[in-house]
């Protein structure tokens, strides 16, 4: 076969010369963000503004008022219009926020929820007098000016105040309960600093290097998104090409390095590791499986102080539900979606929504699940529709997250009288965590109910939220976290909530009365203040909040779940035509990762570019506030 000489010299040429075809490919990329630019569907309205936020509001207390918003139960004649624009699957803040979003854009939407309150993790329940989160225990960057802030401004009309949390928002001990040694994590990068070398006065070098580790990598997360938002084709060239690697610098150097190797490149000092680790609950992985991109974005997260939310954690649905509603949209609670319909060429339409005799279908331009990729993919889809997806095999190669059992405890006194500090505790009975997790894990549910919990997170949601005193006075509340596999409690899956008989409840009694017990060792003036117990195993995270296996954060946030193959597939904008997904799943665990969730969601039905749109919103605020402050 002949060989074109003047092609080969051409290929040598280029080899030989990365750095132009490094420009042709960057070419390429820039020709074709042109053309998507100027054709295609014409992008949406821009749903932000800085006249959507309003003072912040006066706490509406009155449970009547609060059920009407929040607990409007699904009848087919509510649905808001016959041609709806979407149809979003779930009420989390990730569904809520994409709702919102295009309702402020003039889309007609309706959002689905299968339990009985909206709000998914942002939800509150009362019981016996005590109200208690359940999945928001703290915020970080909630001051004016950030984009974090003022997003959830714009989703929230600004109707709600974050309170900061102690100056120490965090504190982890290690050993034994009743004589833990204690280690505050500081607001603030020096006063951290500084405080670790107090604890640590021979580690100083290593502290000083992982400090530098969390400035460095400050940026990381800009090229994990951006394998999310930018066109899929073009981000796959990136891939194939190694020139991400050039565009996204620090997502490169940190997505694909575990924790536990830059600890050991550190220090040998376990109890400092175990120390610069705390908070991996906070994504549910490991050091050894989880990625060093991801730490440091939690760490920086809350390196200027952490936040909550006054009024509790259901003032986030509660605000947004009544702006959907304003702009004609609609939030009806128990609306369990059974199927989503899909046409002969495999387009998602509808939704099958309702049980039995009482179902009906529902059809809408664009249907948004916020269910997660699991329950998406292996249940609602059609399963012929689902396996020809690129994302299908992403849930085997990514697998699910950790579960989790949580402990409600009503105390009686205020925060006050009982010594409660607006902060978290993170407790480990060894320093070596990950050891100690992987053998409570393999232990039988009778073995674990009978054995030392090893780590738990610690949190008084009372002493965090001003409004507490007022709304519930003379009582505090303590609520307990700890792992739990699902499979401990799979036995009873097929059983009916609260009728899952004597042996569920007394081993799940027997977990949370160990977890109570090790915190009441750390706070032995507590001991006689205990009014209030219960316990949620995997199965409640499961009826309640529509986890398919109670996992804490949807699919799993392992190293596979950075790198750049899987991030470019799980993004909001599906190749199944006319499905979208939104929340955790594609983005980051968390009630800000969901959130900017469903606004990359948003920003793919609309066609639009609200991350554009969000940053010439922040720099117009920020302008305005200077303007005042003159």
């Amino acid at each position: 076969m002949a060989i074109d000489i003047g092609m080969f010299n051409f290929v040598e040429y280029l080899v030989t010369n990365p750095s132009i075809l490094i420009a042709i490919v960057l070419l390429y990329c820039f020709i074709f963000g042109l053309s998507i630019l100027f054709s295609g569907p014409k992008p949406g309205k821009n749903p932000f503004s800085i006249n959507h936020v309003r003072p912040v509001a006066k706490l509406v207390t009155d449970k009547s008022q609060r059920k009407k918003v929040l607990k409007q139960k699904f009848k087919p004649y509510d649905v808001p219009s016959e041609k709806l624009d979407a149809i979003v699957i779930g009420s989390g803040i990730g569904g809520l926020s994409t709702a919102v979003l295009l309702a402020k854009a003039g889309k007609k939407v309706l959002v689905l929820e299968q339990h009985g309150r909206a709000g998914g993790c942002c939800h509150t329940f009362t019981d016996k007098g005590y109200e208690f989160d359940t999945g928001i225990h703290y915020i970080g960057k909630m001051y004016d000016g950030h984009p974090d802030k003022v997003l959830t401004d714009q989703l929230t009309g600004g109707a709600i105040e974050y309170p900061l949390l102690e100056e120490i928002y965090d504190v982890v001990r290690l050993g034994d309960p009743a004589k833990s040694r204690a280690y505050n994590i500081s607001s603030g990068r020096e006063k951290l600093q500084k405080t670790l070398i107090e604890y640590f006065p021979k580690e100083e070098t290593a502290i000083k290097k992982f400090m530098q580790f969390l400035k460095e990598s400050r940026n990381s997360f800009t090229g994990y998104f951006a394998m999310k938002v930018l066109p899929k084709r073009v981000v796959k060239l990136l891939i194939a090409t190694g020139i991400y690697k050039l565009m996204f610098r620090s997502y490169a150097k940190f997505h694909g390095k575990s924790l536990k190797s830059l600890l050991d490149e550190l220090t040998e000092n376990e109890e400092l590791k175990a120390v610069l680790s705390y908070c991996w609950g906070d994504y549910g992985v490991v050091p050894s499986k989880s990625s060093q991109l991801l730490h440091a974005a939690l760490f920086n997260h809350y390196a200027e102080g952490a936040y909550y939310i006054r009024g509790g954690s259901s003032e986030i649905p509660y605000q947004i539900v009544q702006r959907i509603e304003a702009l004609g949209g609609k939030v009806l609670v128990k609306a369990p979606v059974q199927k989503i319909l899909t046409d002969d060429q495999g387009r998602a339409v509808g939704v099958l929504v309702g049980k039995g005799t009482n179902s009906c279908e529902l059809f809408a331009k664009n249907i948004i699940s916020d269910a997660g990729v699991s329950n998406t993919f292996l249940r609602l889809l059609p399963k012929e529709v689902a396996v020809k997806s690129s994302i299908f095999p992403m849930i085997k190669k990514v697998g699910e997250s950790f579960s989790f059992i949580s402990m409600f405890v009503g105390l009686e006194g205020t925060t006050k009288e009982l010594g409660l500090k607006a902060q978290n505790i993170w407790a480990f009975t060894r320093p070596d965590v990950e050891e100690l997790t992987k053998e409570y894990v393999n232990l039988s549910v009778e073995e674990a109910a009978e054995a030392e919990v090893p780590l738990l997170f610690v949190s008084f949601p009372s002493a965090k939220d001003p409004s507490w005193s007022e709304r519930f006075p003379g009582k505090s509340n303590l609520l307990i976290i700890t792992i739990c596999p699902y499979k401990w409690f799979d036995r009873w899956e097929d059983e009916k909530v609260k009728k899952r008989g004597g042996e569920y409840e007394g081993l799940k009694n027997a977990i949370g009365r160990q977890m109570l017990n090790q915190v009441l060792l750390m706070f032995p003036q507590l001991e006689d203040k205990v009014a209030y117990t219960d316990v949620g195993s995997p199965l409640s995270n499961k009826y309640y909040l529509g986890f398919d296996k109670g996992e804490m954060y949807g699919l799993d946030h392992t190293l596979q779940r950075f790198s750049p193959e899987v991030s470019v597939e799980l993004r909001a904008q599906t190749d199944i035509p006319g499905l979208f997904l939104t929340g955790q799943d594609i983005s980051t665990c968390g009630f800000t990762g969901a959130m900017f969730g469903g606004m990359f969601c948003a920003g793919a039905v609309l066609n639009r570019k609200l991350h554009n749109d969000l940053e010439t919103l922040v720099t117009e605020i920020r302008k305005t506030n200077q303007t005042k402050k003159e």
